[in-house]
């Protein structure tokens, strides 16, 4: 099948025959020099002119029994190269939208705040960062991966994006809600530990989201509190740099590194494995035990030695400065952060369930001790 998007919504889809398709791939493998030998997803670009208008074509190919293709154009000029990668100023229109001020930069883009100017409504833009894209040009992908996970996904607890496009040096940017609040890593380091009943609230609204992320097909494969920001007494779930689509997931055998936050990477990641719903499922589990303890159950000055407790070591005690921890919830962290995925919750909604029940129990028990 060939689906032919604009700004992320499809405008039209037409059948072809499957040896055409793998012949089309193969073609436009060797015009952008993507290595179709490869065992995971590879991207390559080309330049293609006509007339006085110069193409940027960038080609994505998934391997596979039957491989995927994903195609990007973007139109420029002659002239246009010496005005590549310039960074937004205020003022600035993009598409619907007017620059209004510079919040912020992370990893993977930087983030604007914009006007819409025709409904004057305020939304956050992130558009990818020059130097990213000079070092990586697969970083496309990744980003264009984060405005697909994050908008396939409707739900309160995670951020909505709204639009997406390209800039006109070829640099993508999605248009997304305007946020306050702060990050609960920020949280937990200026105000310290989270009280267990408040935290457990929290993780209950994380856990709905991640699985209504996991419904739609996506992994977040990042649950961190820099990812996580407080808005009063609600969450919200941010950045899907690194998510993965379930149908579009390929194990890379070879690779030499795992993508992720080394201290809530889960064990089955560290030697190589696919991002699974499990992997999440950790991730949320060390979240929680940070927000009530205020550190994470493992770390340690060097990298080789964060793995091994990951992937070795027992979950120390969880000790709260508000008082002794229930053993329901002792129970619910040590099978959340199991070190095989088999022996944790089969699902995000069974967690979710014994979440659930084990937060009742520590509300009940907060207001006999009060």
């Amino acid at each position: 099948m060939i689906s032919v998007e604009r700004r992320a919504k499809v405008i039209s889809t037409t059948t072809i025959d499957e040896e055409v398709a793998i012949a089309v791939i193969q073609r436009l493998a060797m015009i952008a020099e993507v290595d179709l030998t490869s065992a995971k997803p590879t991207t390559g670009a080309a330049k293609v002119r006509r007339g006085e208008h110069t193409y940027e074509l960038v080609v994505m190919v998934r391997p596979g029994i039957r491989p995927r293709a994903e195609l990007m154009f973007q139109r420029g000029t002659r002239g246009q190269q010496q005005e590549r990668y310039r960074n937004l100023k205020v003022g600035d229109i993009v598409d619907h939208f007017r620059v209004v001020e510079r919040l912020g930069s992370g990893g993977m883009g930087r983030v604007y705040r914009v006007d819409h100017i025709t409904l004057g409504r305020p939304y956050a833009l992130k558009v990818l960062h020059s130097e990213v894209l000079q070092r990586d040009p697969r970083s496309i992908d990744r980003f264009v991966r984060e405005a697909r996970a994050a908008s396939r996904i409707r739900h309160p607890n995670i951020i909505d994006v709204f639009d997406f496009g390209y800039l006109a040096d070829g640099r993508p940017y999605f248009v997304m809600e305007l946020l306050g609040g702060e990050s609960l890593g920020d949280r937990i380091d200026a105000k310290g530990p989270i009280s267990p009943p408040r935290a457990l609230d929290l993780a209950k609204k994380l856990c709905d989201a991640l699985c209504a992320a996991h419904d739609a097909g996506v992994i977040h494969a990042d649950v961190t509190p820099s990812n996580i920001l407080v808005c009063g007494d609600d969450v919200k779930l941010v950045d899907f740099g690194l998510a993965e689509l379930l149908e579009t997931q390929v194990v890379d055998e070879t690779a030499t590194h795992v993508m992720g936050t080394p201290r809530y990477v889960a064990p089955e990641r560290l030697l190589g494995r696919a991002a699974t719903e499990a992997c999440d499922q950790y991730a949320l589990g060390i979240v929680i035990f940070e927000m009530i303890a205020g550190i994470t159950p493992f770390h340690a000055p060097d990298l080789r030695t964060l793995c091994r407790q990951h992937i070795s070591e027992p979950v120390p005690e969880l000790i709260s400065p508000y008082g002794p921890v229930p053993i329901e919830l002792d129970k619910l962290l040590s099978r959340c952060l199991a070190k095989s995925p088999a022996h944790r919750f089969p699902s995000m909604a069974a967690f979710a369930a014994e979440l659930d029940r084990v937060a009742w129990l520590v509300t009940q028990e907060n207001r006999r001790a009060s």
